[in-house]
């Protein structure tokens, strides 16, 4: 299974809002069960590109809103859950070609299965 639910749950509410950890954990376990999370492809991206991809945008969630402060607190806070289990993740370096980036991605998917 490839998926971040949990991760950006964590990353977003914990180290972006502060909310506490056991009580965000509490309510994983309440909604999940015994779902895990076998792999994350844990996307990072510079201020500068991530800045130049929303003004692409058409139209702005309310994530895409926050100052630069909040943005950098979640993308360490991912950092952070991916060194405490570095097989669980692979980084991708979003500044870096599209096209090496989907290479390298199918490398790992294929790895995997």
């Amino acid at each position: 299974m490839i998926d971040r639910f949990i991760d950006s749950t964590i990353a977003y509410q914990h180290f972006g809002f502060n909310v506490d950890m056991k009580f965000i954990k509490i309510i994983n376990n309440r909604l999940l069960k015994n779902f895990k999370v076998d792999f994350t492809f844990l996307n990072i991206v510079n201020k500068s590109n991530m800045l130049k991809r929303l003004k692409l945008r058409k139209s702005l969630n309310r994530y895409d809103k926050f100052n630069n402060n909040f943005y950098r607190r979640v993308q360490n806070g991912f950092l952070k859950l991916s060194n405490k289990n570095k097989r669980k993740y692979k980084i991708i370096d979003s500044n870096l070609d599209i096209n090496k980036n989907k290479s390298l991605i199918i490398k790992t998917i294929n790895k995997l299965i």
